[in-house]
């Protein structure tokens, strides 16, 4: 009999203790997450040689570095046309920077990538463009890469 009490004892417990957890509340939650995007920052382009030996009708390569100052890759999708200003009486436009479609790579984040770009001197060039340094104004369009 005492097995019997025991028994019985045991399984009241039992229910009893599964009614408790079966009447336990439930609930759920609701609201929202926050999280914001970053802000591009400008990138520069810095002569890298001053490529020499132009003449008129004359095209040669010159080099440029442009930085990526973003925290994220990025890739260059052009390089604008350059043309130079008046230079101690050579006439702006005397060379000129064709633009750049597409060039290769990608810039990693906090990095830098040189280009190589052909700059010609008009074949009319006066007399007065012997001996000058000139500069080509230019603009990169980039996108990411992430």
């Amino acid at each position: 009999m005492r097995k019997r009490t025991a028994v019985i004892a045991a399984v009241a417990i039992a229910a009893l203790g599964g009614g408790i957890a079966y009447a336990a509340w439930s609930s759920t939650g609701s609201g929202s997450g926050s999280v914001g995007s970053t802000a591009e920052l400008n990138s520069t382009i810095s002569p890298v040689n001053g490529a020499g030996g132009l003449y008129p009708g004359r095209t040669v390569s010159y080099s440029v570095t442009i930085n990526n100052p973003n925290g994220y890759p990025v890739k260059v999708t052009g390089i604008s046309a350059g043309s130079s200003a008046l230079v101690n009486g050579c006439a702006a436009g005397t060379v000129t920077s064709p633009a750049v479609t597409d060039p290769a790579g990608t810039i990693a984040a906090g990095q830098s990538g040189t280009y190589t770009l052909q700059a010609t001197m008009n074949a009319d060039a006066s007399d007065a463009c012997k001996a000058q340094t000139f500069s080509l104004p230019l603009t990169a369009t980039l996108v990411s890469a992430a």
